[in-house]
């Protein structure tokens, strides 16, 4: 959910508020935000060196603390993952050798900006990830995806963090986005969002009601039509960032990563080409045959891929990086076959 243009003008001009946390957080190395090393891809660590080796992101953790917070939830979800999956990194025809995209910007409305994806691939049934990361005076915003394969019914996973205003909160957003229709396929929101995976604790709405009920956050309401009817499954409310609300997001972002992943654990490829996964997943599937079914997976899959190219920034971001970048930088995100090597 990315700030609107009024928003990023409002980020530009606000000084940052320093909780106690963030103050911390400022004295204290990025990598000690990460807990659970992976010992299988490419560790946190590995890709936390290369963001801090670049002079716009290790500005950014000096003058905008709370990019640490941002940078530790992400680099949490990536080690739950890594554990499981073994995300590696993945050159592609508009990255660096370790599978970086960046590009860099003085344009209007911002006085320099940076875009970053670092993009992996992982074992079956992942297709693609991707760790995003947006920066500007006062102003961050960060995004990490896990896609599952084309014809897997498991959810993708997503995160989005953002800060507001004078950095004193953030815009928290996570969501299993789901494959088919939650309104068609109502047998698949009860399988997916309603009922706890094998080995969690609870289910994705049971940790959103959880998460509702904590001090500090509040429920955020997009004014994009385009974002509320994608995030009706969302964890997505704003948050208070002081020590005891960065505390409690931490705790969420866990929390709904392992339930995830518990999916991911239970569910094998997931593929709809198999009646039996549909029918544990799905129930009928509303009468539509394989190939019916399928083609919904696909459509869905592009949509989810490509929500990036609709984001409220997207203009602004086109205006300041230009066109041949936003491409490269929106499909590098989404994994397309033109940015993927052979």
């Amino acid at each position: 959910m990315m700030p609107t243009h009024r928003a990023i003008s409002s980020c530009n001009a606000a000084a940052c508020t320093r909780t106690s946390f963030v103050t911390q957080m400022r004295h204290k190395p990025v990598r000690h935000v990460a807990c659970n090393m992976a010992t299988a891809g490419t560790a946190s660590s590995v890709l936390l060196d290369s963001i801090q080796a670049e002079p716009a992101y290790a500005t950014q953790l000096q003058d905008l603390p709370t990019f640490g917070t941002l940078l530790g939830c992400h680099m949490e979800l990536h080690d739950v993952v890594n554990e499981y999956a073994a995300l590696e990194r993945a050159r592609t025809q508009v990255s660096d050798e370790k599978g970086v995209f960046i590009r860099h910007t003085t344009a209007e409305p911002f006085k320099s900006a940076a875009i970053r994806v670092q993009t992996l691939s992982g074992l079956s049934p992942i297709d693609w990830a991707h760790h995003t990361f947006a920066v500007a005076p006062s102003y961050c915003y960060s995004k990490s995806s896990v896609f599952t394969a084309p014809d897997c019914l498991t959810p993708h996973l997503e995160l989005e963090m953002g800060t507001r205003g004078d950095g004193s909160s953030v815009l928290l957003y996570m969501n299993m986005d789901p494959r088919l229709s939650l309104v068609c396929h109502p047998h698949y929101l009860d399988h997916f969002y309603c009922t706890a995976p094998p080995g969690a604790a609870s289910s994705w709405m049971e940790l959103e009601h959880r998460v509702q009920q904590l001090p500090g956050f509040e429920r955020f309401t997009s004014p994009s039509l385009h974002v509320r009817a994608c995030s009706a499954s969302a964890i997505l409310f704003n948050v208070q960032a002081d020590e005891e609300g960065i505390k409690a997001v931490k705790g969420v972002v866990s929390d709904a990563v392992r339930i995830w992943l518990a999916w991911l654990k239970a569910g094998g490829s997931n593929s709809a080409t198999d009646a039996d996964v549909v029918k544990a997943a799905a129930g009928q599937t509303a009468g539509l045959d394989q190939q019916q079914l399928l083609r919904e997976l696909a459509l869905r899959d592009e949509a989810w891929r490509g929500f990036p190219r609709r984001e409220a920034a997207a203009a602004v971001l086109r205006s300041a990086f230009g066109d041949a970048a936003m491409e490269d930088y929106w499909d590098s995100m989404a994994g397309a076959a033109r940015v993927r090597l052979p």
